[in-house]
């Protein structure tokens, strides 16, 4: 009775550390563009100095992800996310004190998600193999719904405190994962000799995980770009920051419903394109929308609604599909490591591109048609990855 007491325990403690992990994952950093100009007024430079923000995370998950599965079969997968997690405080509460603090605490938030970003759908593939689904739609809806809140809510705590206030919040946030995560951290073992033998199989001569890297990359480059740039483009438009604050923060919001349901519908379904083409259709449709300018804020709560569905889609299947398309933990690591580095690489492109657009063209038209055609052509490459079942055919 003691040890199923025990194992019951740390199932509880399991599931709610992945629920808090989804929490810590984007709210760091996806919820400053609320407050962008708010930050730069502080440190009196332009606005569009700070789009490496969002920036600066991606770059870290492009350069360091492929670098996580060999860490973690030195330590094991749970005791590396805690050391994540406390790089992550670190990096957090460092923001606050100058500007090149706030560089080198992003690029502390960077590294530490990037571990989180990679190992949590290998965890998931290990402790709880029949519940991919549900665990992965677990912590897309904490992804989100923390995002959402985020976004929303540091611009009134900054109109009433300060932006460093609200990094103090987001840094509690984390503060309280780690505390949570002792219990699954203290029960974490290296990978033994026999597992760590099994480095999976060579994704990057693999055509068939090139086909959902593009999909995954190009897709995050949409969803970055959306991210750093959409109260921005609203403001611009003619909404106070106020309202483009709202929008960001219904923008994640949204996402919630899909982020929910897509990865448990992605394990009850063999094809999988439907769920491909109807996430990349309403993301083309959003940004569609942006380029008519209105001061609408209706409008622009449709057009938060057509992208959160749309990308939250995307993002949950492909983390889905990271366990659905590989045979063995060992291959789980080996795609979501292959994915994300180069991958990410692809996403950080997305803001600074879009960025100078507009500084360029001196409006936003550029940049939101360059997306939609991004957004096509991740759809494209999202079709082909669902021609086959398997990364690997048994």
């Amino acid at each position: 009775m003691t040890t199923l007491n025990q194992t019951k325990r740390q199932g509880f403690f399991l599931v709610l550390g992945i629920f808090l992990l989804g929490a810590c994952m984007r709210s760091p950093f996806t919820s400053l563009p609320s407050v962008v100009n708010e930050i730069a007024n502080s440190f009196h430079i332009p606005v569009t100095e700070l789009g490496i923000l969002t920036t600066i995370p991606l770059i870290c998950f492009g350069l360091l992800s492929s670098l996580v599965p060999g860490l973690s079969q030195r330590f094991g997968n749970e005791i590396t996310i805690a050391f994540a997690l406390a790089i992550l405080i670190l990096g957090s509460i460092l923001r606050i004190f100058s500007l090149s603090a706030l560089m080198i605490g992003t690029v502390l938030i960077g590294i530490a998600t990037t571990f989180i970003n990679v190992l949590l759908p290998a965890i998931i593939t290990e402790k709880m193999p029949d519940r991919i689904g549900p665990m992965t739609s677990l912590y897309n809806v904490s992804l989100t719904m923390f995002s959402a809140l985020g976004a929303y809510l540091i611009t009134p705590i900054t109109h009433a405190t300060s932006w460093q206030f609200g990094i103090i919040i987001l840094t509690l946030l984390v503060t309280i994962t780690l505390i949570l995560w002792f219990p699954t951290a203290k029960k974490s073992q290296p990978v033994s000799q026999t597992m760590a033998l099994e480095k999976g199989h060579n994704m990057y001569t693999n055509l068939r995980a090139w086909y959902l890297l593009l999909y995954f990359g190009l897709s995050s480059f949409v969803f970055y770009t959306t991210v750093a740039w959409l109260p921005s483009i609203a403001m611009d438009h003619g909404l106070s920051s106020n309202s483009a604050s709202l929008v960001a923060g219904l923008f994640q919001l949204f996402s919630m419903p899909t982020a929910f349901i897509v990865p448990m519908l992605a394990t009850k379904v063999k094809k999988r394109g439907k769920i491909v083409f109807v996430a990349g259709l309403l993301t083309i449709f959003g940004y569609l929308g942006l380029l008519l300018p209105t001061s609408s804020l209706s409008y622009y709560v449709l057009i938060a609604l057509l992208l959160g569905l749309g990308t939250a889609s995307t993002f949950g299947l492909i983390m889905t599909l990271f366990g659905l398309k590989t045979n063995n933990p060992a291959d789980t690591r080996s795609l979501s490591g292959m994915v994300q580095s180069l991958g990410y690489l692809l996403a950080a492109i997305g803001p600074w591109l879009t960025g100078n657009l507009k500084a360029t063209a001196g409006n936003w038209q550029v940049a939101i048609i360059v997306t939609i055609l991004i957004s096509i052509i991740f759809t494209v490459f999202g079709l082909f990855s669902e021609q086959h079942d398997q990364i690997i055919e048994k």
